[in-house]
């Protein structure tokens, strides 16, 4: 081959050397020694390229507290952004679209009660209860106003617990021995604070005649209320004759725990004179 020759070969062959060396396609890159998913990495310029995987180890260092991705409103390329501290109760981080994420502080908990919520009116409430009864506002436990209620009664024969409207208290005496024309107790019974009903009766067991009988209830000790609010009986009454009747009905209203008497008398001229009695309160209120 002349020089010529050889000139016009090497001049025919370099584009296609030039191509090979730029635009070799990955199908002829030898893939052994590698797994799938994993790309040619440099290692730098003292050592030729191998296959690696591609992990977020390998890309740059960004701030603490910072996440990678795009918060703007519109496509753009991933960059760091800061992420507000969320570490106090009732927090929680919270994305705005196109601005990124802050901290909200006013998020409930289902560990809270209701006061980390605003003020809640009666209707509001009764909005989101499904099984409440009657209607108007909300009524707590202490001097209440209730416009016409139902209230049931028990239905068995128990009774009301002490402090509650319908509590009842009764005594029995046995004999007392009474002196003539003097008041005497012939049972009592204590009540706490609160407006009571309270009556009873009374029995009479003279060895002699007897003029005149009476009973009533006080809070007074031997000491009669004011008429018509005890019963009085003047007549003569045969001995060993027992004569009994009823301590009219009296209203008792109390601020502090007292004693209640049913106070008796009973006027006779000789022999001896027992009376036995009995008391009952019912707390009306």
């Amino acid at each position: 081959m002349t020089i010529m020759q050889r000139i016009l070969a090497a001049t025919l062959l370099s584009p296609f050397f030039a191509y090979g060396a730029t635009t070799t396609p990955v199908q002829l890159l030898n893939p052994a020694g590698s797994t799938a998913g994993q790309a040619i990495v440099s290692t730098g310029p003292s050592s030729a390229p191998g296959w690696a995987s591609i992990s977020s180890g390998t890309l740059a260092p960004i701030a603490a507290n910072t996440v990678l991705g795009n918060f703007t409103g519109s496509s753009a390329a991933p960059a760091a952004f800061s992420v507000a501290s969320c570490s106090t109760a009732n927090s929680a981080l919270k994305y705005t679209s196109g601005t990124g994420l802050s901290c909200g502080t006013t998020f409930a908990l289902t560990s809270g009660n209701l006061s980390q919520f605003a003020a809640t009116t009666s209707a509001q409430l009764a909005g989101v209860i499904s099984d409440e009864t009657g209607t108007g506002v909300l009524v707590l436990g202490t001097t209440p106003t209730l416009n016409q209620p139902n209230i049931v009664g028990t239905t068995t024969n128990n009774n009301a617990a002490t402090g509650s409207v319908g509590e009842y208290v009764t005594a029995t005496s046995g004999a007392v021995a009474i002196t003539s024309n003097t008041p005497a107790n012939g049972i009592s019974i204590s009540l706490t604070a609160g407006d009571w009903d309270v009556d009873g009766s009374v029995f009479f067991l003279a060895t002699a005649s007897l003029s005149s009988i009476a009973g009533g209830v006080s809070v007074a000790s031997t000491t009669f209320p004011a008429i018509p609010l005890y019963f009085g009986l003047n007549a003569n009454l045969i001995a060993n004759n027992g004569q009994s009747f009823g301590v009219p009905t009296t209203r008792i209203s109390l601020t502090t725990t007292t004693t209640v008497y049913v106070v008796v008398q009973g006027v006779f001229a000789s022999g001896t004179c027992n009376v036995t009695s009995f008391i009952r309160a019912r707390r009306v209120r």
